[in-house]
């Protein structure tokens, strides 16, 4: 229920909740009044609906910090020996969302940034995470209109599992200007520390990604505990 809620745009009713969890109505009553009391939901002032609430605050604060300071050092590695910035991502949905960032030492803009959401078919940190998980899972995934963000986007769903069947064995994803143009990267996904399934990708303006994107995998190679 509360992933449902998360991936929600709008508030839903407990009719709404039924329907998208399959769960019978009376269940998501009991529960949303669980939730409700640990402010873990809210209900909106017209008691329409629910969203998440405050009381994940403590959780997400909590899993943020662990994520990021396992990893805080290898990507700071990773950024220094490639000289370009470098992005942890993880799950949200159906996007993918950086969590941190390590600036390279020459300080490079980059067109990502924590807190930014990118579309999974249309980024390397997507595409690798989706290498991850099961046929039905990505195929659900990929499912409804997927958006074109530039003219290198991939939006055929047919070629996109076939790209991610190709990620599985190499388990490096490449980006060529398919969400931003100009910004190239490469990106591969694992699980961490903490046990969640996260992405890390080597950012880099296109002008320089023939040069640099050998030095980039193989950074991503040493880093990803599965390659490694």
């Amino acid at each position: 229920m509360l992933d449902t809620l998360a991936e929600s745009r709008t508030m839903l009713s407990l009719t709404e909740l039924a329907r998208r969890t399959g769960l019978p109505r009376s269940t998501v009553h009991r529960l949303i009044q669980a939730l409700e009391g640990e402010l873990y939901v809210v209900r909106d002032l017209g008691r329409r609906g629910y969203s998440l609430g405050p009381g994940l605050l403590k959780f997400g604060v909590a899993a943020h910090s662990r994520l990021v300071s396992s990893n805080r050092r290898a990507l700071a590695t990773l950024a220094r020996t490639t000289g370009e910035n470098v992005d942890l991502a993880v799950f949200s949905g159906r996007e993918v969302v950086v969590v941190d960032q390590v600036e390279s030492p020459d300080r490079v803009r980059s067109a990502t940034e924590v807190g930014r959401a990118f579309s999974l078919h249309a980024s390397c940190l997507g595409v690798a995470l989706m290498a991850l998980l099961p046929d039905e899972t990505v195929q659900t995934l990929l499912s409804g209109p997927l958006t074109r963000f530039t003219e290198h986007t991939v939006t055929d769903p047919d070629l996109l599992i076939r790209r991610i069947e190709d990620v599985r064995s190499t388990r490096i994803a490449v980006d060529r200007e398919e969400h931003d143009l100009g910004i190239c990267a490469v990106a591969t996904a694992f699980r961490g520390q903490t046990g969640a399934l996260q992405a890390v990708s080597v950012v880099m303006p296109s002008s320089r990604f023939r040069l640099k994107q050998s030095r980039a995998i193989e950074g991503l190679e040493r880093l990803n505990p599965d390659l490694s």
